[in-house]
């Protein structure tokens, strides 16, 4: 038997837009308590705070080039996300009708990879602008 959704509940691509932006709010933020945390315990940066902030967002915005160590974590943390984003999208009634015209799950899969595309994107692209505005 399966479950009937209740009326007014949201459809599962919805979630896969949130879990998107909370991967893109939380990696960053994590880096930022990770790099300040390291600063005050190890002496990481000199033991200075503002010297961990000044290099997560340059740092960031070269992880999805695999120029540094967080582009491991950036893709580790993003691609553990795309079984979740097959699965929702396969279940979605909004996307339904347009991901199943495609054979095979392939509509299901394209828009897994773009979600998980969106998330790197996001996060390199909010990177790089908060690392030209501290260039400034």
């Amino acid at each position: 038997m399966t479950k009937q959704p209740k009326a007014g509940s949201r459809d599962t691509a919805f979630f896969v837009l949130v879990d998107v932006l909370l991967r893109a709010l939380l990696f960053p933020g994590l880096h930022v308590l990770i790099y300040v945390l390291s600063a005050d315990w190890f002496g990481s940066f000199g033991g200075n705070r503002s010297t961990a902030l000044a290099v997560v967002s340059p740092t960031l915005a070269r992880s999805a080039f695999f120029e540094n160590i967080s582009g491991v974590y950036l893709y580790a943390t993003m691609i553990s996300a795309l079984p979740l984003y097959v699965s929702a999208f396969g279940r979605s009634e909004f996307l339904g009708p347009v991901v199943r015209r495609l054979p095979m799950n392939t509509g299901v899969m394209l828009l897994a990879l773009a979600a998980f595309a969106l998330s790197v994107g996001l996060i390199t692209i909010g990177a790089q602008g908060i690392a030209s505005l501290q260039a400034r």
